[in-house]
């Protein structure tokens, strides 16, 4: 993997590579604007130690450092300062480089580069990376663990790694990590692509390639999830998001809300570039009602909520039932409205709750506008579940004994020509409903009509 910023030679060309050679014929980075005689720039006469404060770096990484300007990380210490808080030993170390230890943060008039969260936060001190450019094993690490925003993301102010901890994003799926690990080609190249955290960065994200080997060796619980990199953007402000608090951005890689226009293409259903952040994941893997090895991945999400269902090249103009816009289409933040319930720090008994367990919280309903109370949108809820729990158990039961027409890898007979084609239809949308997952609450009249065709399919 890249180190971040190495692009910025390319972009800033001649004058870049002077700044570089300079320093490596100095043997490594000289100290931005300093006082003539090779110390410190005013402000910043303590930082002699470990630590050598965002400005330096910003040498080599111009456009990373100007990006990182812009986000709240940089302006951490003045968040304090508003509050008068900026000579609190519990807060300083969330909001200033290094803060209690050696060559860290100690205040404005001596450390002002340590000032805010800085390059080094993440990082780690890069005095010896600075003096020694060449050396490729002094260069901080760059790491998309969770780890790393867990040292200030975290407790009852800012629980976000807690609540990731016990969601499904935070661990590779069991079978699919033994497979990368394994090498396995199916695992590393497509399945890793969503569940693993490592495969998705540097593919989607970064556009690079992985190797089938490429994890071999690794221990399957060294391989990332879905980490906090992968959705954000650590270094700047992306104006994706729908409706951020005054003056937060919370830097989503990809757009928080997306509307594209329903269709039964296999080419479109797949395509995540259609799809808003969650979607980049949840989407179809294009099987259609005419395959018989696996039923619907269970990542088709987006394409429910939005009223669409792949179809078999040649019939997208003839689709099992007709696309429906979802009545939640116009929740402000789309699947985050639901799934990514955020509140304040109120005390120790009402902590904040940052939205990371992904699971629905009920008081976005009300709070969103779309229902009166908290209890109206439990009570529409329950009445759906059971009108789809119900269609569910009509379905399996017109549809009897699995032997005779489940899909080959759910232990349906080998000869898939013997099951009906009017069968066939009515399991894939059954199980289109049943992997979506929400039980209808995604788009209820398209779930509805889903299950209302696969009843008739099995009783004409």
């Amino acid at each position: 993997m890249s180190r971040p910023g190495t692009s910025t030679m390319w972009v800033l060309g001649p004058l870049a590579m002077v700044v570089v050679g300079l320093c490596g014929l100095l043997g490594g980075c000289p100290f931005p604007p300093d006082q003539g005689d090779g110390t410190p720039s005013k402000g910043n006469s303590g930082l002699t130690g470990k630590y050598v404060g965002s400005t330096r770096c910003s040498l080599c990484h111009v456009n990373t450092h100007k990006n990182w300007g812009q986000t709240l990380h940089a302006g951490a210490l003045e968040t304090l300062e508003a509050i008068g808080q900026d000579k609190n030993a519990v807060c300083l170390p969330c909001h200033a480089v290094g803060f209690g230890e050696s060559g860290g943060f100690v205040d404005r008039a001596t450390t002002d580069d340590l000032a805010g969260v800085g390059c080094e936060s993440c990082h780690g001190a890069s005095r010896d990376h600075v003096e020694n450019i060449e050396n490729a094993d002094m260069r901080p690490p760059a790491t998309i663990s969770t780890s790393v925003c867990a040292r200030c993301h975290q407790s009852e102010h800012h629980p976000h790694s807690e609540e990731w901890a016990e969601s499904g994003h935070a661990a590779v799926t069991e079978d699919v990590a033994g497979g990368i690990v394994a090498g396995t080609t199916m695992y590393v190249q497509n399945c890793g692509l969503c569940h693993s955290g490592d495969i998705f960065y540097l593919v989607q994200v970064k556009n690079g390639t992985v190797a089938d080997d490429q994890f071999s060796g690794v221990k399957v619980d060294e391989l990332q999830g879905i980490t906090c990199a992968v959705c954000h953007d650590p270094h700047k402000r992306t104006g994706k998001a729908a409706q951020p608090d005054e003056g937060r951005d919370f830097q989503l890689r990809y757009a928080e809300v997306a509307t594209p226009t329903a269709t039964n293409s296999i080419t479109a259903a797949t395509d995540r570039t259609r799809f808003n952040l969650c979607g980049q994941c949840h989407h179809s893997r294009g099987r259609t009602w005419a395959d018989t090895a696996r039923p619907p991945h269970h990542s088709v999400q987006s394409n429910v909520y939005h009223g669409e269902m792949p179809m078999p090249a040649g019939q997208e103009d003839t689709p099992l039932i007709f696309s429906r816009v979802s009545v939640h289409s116009f929740a402000p933040e789309q699947c985050a409205t639901c799934h990514m319930f955020r509140q304040d720090f109120e005390s120790e008994v009402a902590p904040a709750i940052s939205g990371h367990k992904f699971a629905v919280n009920y008081k976005s309903c009300a709070l969103s506008g779309c229902h009166p109370s908290v209890a109206q949108a439990e009570a529409v809820r329950a009445t759906l579940e059971a009108e789809i729990e119900g269609r569910f158990a009509t379905i399996k039961a017109l549809l009897g004994d699995p032997a005779t027409w489940e899909y080959i890898s759910n232990g349906g007979p080998q000869d898939q020509d013997a099951v009906p084609e009017n069968v066939k239809k009515a399991r894939f949308l059954y199980y289109y409903a049943l992997n979506d997952g929400s039980k209808g609450l995604h788009n209820p009249a398209y779930v509805r009509d889903m299950l209302v065709k696969a009843e008739q399919l099995l009783q004409d």
